[in-house]
């Protein structure tokens, strides 16, 4: 099914909706004639992006950390506004050594890129179940199948989604509910250049091998995913081989790994 069959008339919950990734999808959504919530923490963020999209977009302020607030808040929303589907897209990140990062760092990252996404489809699934249908997406990462250097509390945040993803799906298929995770790779958004400044050079030297994406390209990739009921979406050709090659010969993938590590250490 196209990307504009598959979303016209539906609302679509995004968080991390006003920058990126989200805010990517959530233009390509409006063009398919679907309403789009976004969710983000900051207000003024928020409003800017829906004053860019128009009146098919609503906006919450929202941190998605904080359970009891996701319950209230976004439950409170879809119960006036019935959402049809959730994009958990909402992360942030700070690479770095792990001996060099502090364990609030761990504990940051985790209960947004993790828990944020099991609040939200704690507050969502009920009303889903009841009307007998859905479908979430849930925004993983290269790093949550292949694990580097420098990214020992991002890739934990992230390996953990993709298994949340797997199992999810298994318990919502018998109500109608399709569950998708995307695995992205570095892609061109606000993140990533405030992530470069603070990865150590191997980081580089190994994220190196893989081509930098358009947020555009990969919501597009993400949704047209989604439209043909794919539960693993992984955008662009670069990412797509990583992924294979990590679990048909993971040794394989060390090795390369290991071996621009080792240059970039000789700088």
């Amino acid at each position: 099914m196209s990307i504009d069959a598959y979303f016209a008339n539906k609302h679509v919950v995004i968080t991390g909706g006003s920058s990126g990734i989200g805010f990517a999808a959530a233009e390509r959504l409006v063009k398919a004639g679907a309403t789009v919530t976004l969710v983000a923490r900051r207000a003024d963020v928020l409003e800017e992006a829906r004053s860019r999209l128009g009146a098919k977009a609503m906006t919450l302020a929202l941190d998605i950390a904080k359970e009891a607030d996701v319950m209230e808040k976004l439950g409170a929303h879809a119960a006036a506004h019935p959402v049809d589907m959730l994009l958990n897209n909402a992360g942030v990140v700070m690479p770095g050594r792990f001996m060099d990062l502090p364990s609030d760092q761990f504990r940051w990252m985790m209960d947004i890129n993790y828990f944020g996404a099991v609040h939200c489809c704690k507050a969502l699934i009920p009303s889903m179940q009841a009307r007998g249908g859905g479908h979430i997406l849930n925004v993983s990462s290269m790093a949550g199948v292949i694990g580097i250097y420098g990214y020992t509390a991002y890739s934990a945040t992230k390996f953990a989604l993709c298994g949340f993803s797997q199992c999810l799906r298994a318990e919502m298929w018998p109500h109608g509910i399709r569950v998708s995770v995307c695995l992205p790779p570095d892609t061109d958004t606000p993140q990533l250049a405030f992530e470069n400044q603070y990865k150590p050079a191997e980081t580089k030297a190994i994220a190196g091998n893989v081509k930098t994406l358009p947020a555009a390209a990969v919501a597009e990739s993400m949704l047209a995913g989604m439209a043909a009921n794919a539960f693993e979406i992984i955008p662009g050709f670069d990412g797509w081989s990583s992924a294979l090659a990590q679990r048909l010969v993971p040794g394989v993938v060390r090795m390369v790994c290991d071996a621009s590590q080792k240059k970039a250490a000789k700088v």
